[in-house]
């Protein structure tokens, strides 16, 4: 056989063409590729043809003893044509076989044991056809049978003992049939089975004990079925297992412990499943997982520890859980080597401030079309190679200006889709864009102010202190207060710079106006009312509820002014220093003259109290010796 080989390298390539029908194309090594009109196996030379190929012929019945002919022949290959019956001894006298390939046929039945005599078969595909039932027989004598390919047919159901004799098989699929069920020992005996596909099938059930004798399986697909329930330890007798999709299932809980036992894992997947809970004892040791796939499930919430035994992880995708509103704070506390997260198109409406201090390899987080109405200021201090941060399309109406100093390697940030509230707390955000306009990726599709309603559609990297009016009042010059409630309305936080406008109430007695000075002040500040309760409501700009919870006090926020309030005589006086400017320094500098000259004035007089006080001691002192004179001369 060799030396034919040898021969047949020597032999000038004209020598090949002469014995190749024209609707062939022949090569050196022995290859035959046919395609076109033929309607039988064309007719080569016995001695050359190491491998057949019959792509898109009318081929449409394999005859008896088809192949005998083709001593040599080692691979047959006849795809994408209209073949539909095979003689039960198409192979006899073809026992040297290796690999047969029949796929994207017609072929819907197989005569039983019509592969007995290929003992020497190592590769059988029989994909893509329209194949209904497997008889128990079929695979009989495949000793050396290695990889078995029957997917994308129509088979409902398998006998226990049809994969008996495979006993040397490593790779089987079984993909896109209509499998409803397994038998429980249907793979028994594959103890070399390395990869089983079962995926895009009706199973709804999985026999416990199914997987028992795979303990050299490596990949397991199961995604795409109907599953809606795995017993205890399923996966246990599997130590081996790299990957593992149980995804687009229809699996609402999962036992405890599902996913023990399985060390060497790498990648799971369990997305599209309506999962409402998981157990807390779910994942047992996998520090060699790299991939987790778990999104577009009914999720509220995951445990605590859900990933603590995934150390190994670089790739999470935690993203379109429409239900999902919390996270624990510290869910990814044992990911160092995580580089990836996605938690998009979720409900989370607030972070911790903590959450990522984990992740110090972490440079990709896709926080996008979620509710977050905020950020804490040092969510991402502990995520210095953190390059590509995307929170477009949220509720975000804040941003402190120092959230992302810690991430200095970022390099791309989406902000576009929020709720942006342009008071005098964006400003520090603002100027952050400002500055960093390269690595906000979206700025022309718009990272503008939603309200005020006058600076709507403002962008916020051009936003200025005399755009934000902090410098002026929010009240009018004066306004009167009737008699019960009076009510007010502004732009207030009570817990955070970023809250949004919450409604605030005050009392009082007196029937007086309430004036201020012209001077500016800022839109938030904090004021202790010293009014009383009266009887009519009074607007001032927009309207709030009266709230027993702030009875007595109006509170709002901080602001860059100085305020000063004084309650006389019925009415109470605000009045402002502005914190710059030149007014500022001159007020500040008038200030401090005033303390100096109360300071001399104080010294001075302490000075005088004490040269009067020695005067009068001089003169008591004088008083006494003349009166000790004038009594010793009326004496004498």
């Amino acid at each position: 056989m060799w030396f034919t080989i040898l021969l047949l390298q020597l032999l000038p390539p004209f020598t090949l063409s002469l014995r190749c029908p024209s609707s062939c194309v022949c090569d050196i090594k022995g290859s035959a590729k046919c395609t076109g009109d033929i309607t039988d196996i064309p007719s080569l030379d016995r001695a050359i043809t190491f491998r057949l190929l019959l792509n898109d012929t009318r081929i449409q019945v394999l005859q008896e003893r088809s192949f005998q002919p083709f001593d040599l022949l080692l691979r047959l290959r006849i795809t994408q044509g209209s073949l539909h019956t095979i003689h039960p001894e198409a192979f006899c006298g073809a026992p040297q076989l290796r690999s047969i390939k029949l796929s994207s046929n017609a072929l819907s039945v197989f005569p039983p044991k019509v592969f007995a005599e290929l003992s020497n078969l190592q590769q059988l595909h029989l994909d893509d056809n329209q194949i209904v039932f497997i008889n128990s027989g079929m695979f009989e004598g495949l000793l050396n049978l290695t990889e078995l390919d029957v997917s994308k047919n129509h088979i409902s159901q398998l006998d226990a003992n049809i994969f008996q004799s495979l006993t040397k098989l490593s790779f089987l699929n079984l993909a896109g049939n209509r499998l409803r069920n397994l038998p429980q020992t249907v793979f028994h005996n594959l103890r070399q089975l390395k990869t089983l596909v079962l995926y895009s099938n009706q199973l709804e059930t999985l026999e416990r004990g199914l997987f028992d004798d795979l303990s050299n399986l490596l990949d397991l697909l199961l995604h795409k079925n109907q599953i809606r329930e795995i017993p205890p330890q399923l996966f246990w007798h599997m130590p081996s297992l790299q990957t593992l999709s149980m995804s687009s299932n229809q699996l609402q809980l999962l036992p405890p412990r599902s996913f023990y036992n399985l060390p060497n894992l790498t990648k799971l997947t369990l997305y599209k499943n309506p999962l409402i809970s998981l157990p807390i004892e779910l994942v047992g040791q996998m520090p060699r997982l790299q991939e987790l796939y778990l999104y577009e499930t009914n999720l509220v919430t995951v445990p605590g520890n859900l990933f603590a035994n995934m150390t190994g992880l670089k790739l999470l995708h935690l993203h379109f859980n429409e239900n999902l509103t919390t996270l624990p704070n510290d869910l990814f506390c044992c990911l160092p080597k995580l580089n990836k997260l996605s938690m998009r198109h979720n409900k989370l409406m607030e972070l911790h401030p903590d959450i990522f201090s984990a992740l110090g390899n972490l440079q990709i987080l896709m926080l996008h079309e979620n509710k977050l109405q905020s950020l804490p200021a040092q969510i991402f201090q502990h995520n210095p190679r953190l390059r590509s941060l995307d929170l477009n399309n949220n509720d975000l109406r804040y941003l402190p200006g120092d959230v992302f100093v810690h991430a200095s390697a970022l390099s791309s940030l989406s902000l576009s889709g929020n709720q942006w509230i342009c008071n005098c707390s964006i400003i520090g955000i603002a100027e952050w864009i400002h500055e960093n306009a390269k690595i906000v990726n979206d700025l022309e599709k718009g990272v503008a102010c939603q309200e005020p309603y006058q600076l709507r559609d403002h962008p916020l990297q051009t936003l200025t202190y005399e755009d934000l009016q902090c410098g002026q009042s929010v009240f009018p010059t004066s306004y009167m207060i009737s008699t019960t409630t009076a009510t007010l309305q502004t732009e207030v936080n009570l817990t955070s710079p970023y809250q949004p406008t919450t409604d605030i109430s005050t009392t009082t007695t007196s029937t007086s106006p309430v004036t201020t000075s012209n001077q500016p002040f800022t839109s938030t500040f904090t004021v202790t009312s010293l009014l009383s309760p009266t009887n009519e409501e009074v607007n001032i700009g927009y309207v709030y509820k009266n709230d027993p919870g702030f009875y007595d006090t109006i509170v709002l926020d901080n602001g860059p002014d100085i305020v000063h309030n004084n309650y006389y005589n019925g009415w109470v006086y605000l009045w402002t220093v502005p914190s710059t400017g030149l007014y500022n320094g001159f007020m500040m500098a008038f200030y401090i003259g005033l303390l100096t000259v109360g300071v001399i004035l104080i010294v001075a007089g302490l000075y005088a109290f004490y040269r009067l006080n020695k005067v009068m001691w001089i003169l008591g002192e004088a008083g006494i010796e003349g009166q000790q004179r004038i009594m010793a001369q009326r004496y004498k």
